[in-house]
């Protein structure tokens, strides 16, 4: 199955988009592919701290809203990491070269706020989970609920 480009589904641009692709859905999950490169804004000496993962997990959360709404017929729109009630980093840091999965799975929530549980892979080893919560502007013209 084939699924539309990153860049249509989350507001990121470069340098600031590190997803590469997403590589399966399923209702309210989303696993995504990254590649950590040398010219990526958070590298320094070949290495990624290890919290940079929350921004990987919330680039993921997006592309999983990101394709609801283009489902729906709307442009994805700016979300917000509002909370992280539990997260866990089970590496030091992350290295050029890695590839990386992330996946995102839709806990609760609706339109404007959710929770999602999130994971970072890096081959069969579990690098870093965490429960983020996400707020995204209401729709133009919609009032919140």
């Amino acid at each position: 199955m084939s699924f539309p480009p990153i860049e249509t589904l989350l507001q990121h641009r470069a340098p600031m988009l590190w997803l590469d692709e997403v590589i399966a859905r399923d209702g309210d999950r989303i696993r995504c592919l990254l590649t950590i490169r040398a010219d990526h804004v958070f590298v320094e000496g070949l290495r990624v701290e290890n919290l940079v993962a929350l921004e990987w997990m919330a680039q993921a959360v997006a592309a999983l809203v990101g394709m609801r709404d283009r489902e729906q017929d709307q442009e994805p729109r700016p979300g917000y990491l509002i909370a992280i009630p539990d997260g866990k980093f089970h590496v030091g840091h992350f290295s050029v070269g890695d590839v990386l999965e992330i996946e995102a799975t839709r806990v609760w929530g609706d339109d404007q706020l959710g929770s999602f549980e999130c994971t970072v892979e890096r081959g069969s080893v579990l690098c870093a989970t965490a429960q983020v919560s996400v707020y995204r502007t209401p729709l133009h013209g919609s009032t919140p609920a």
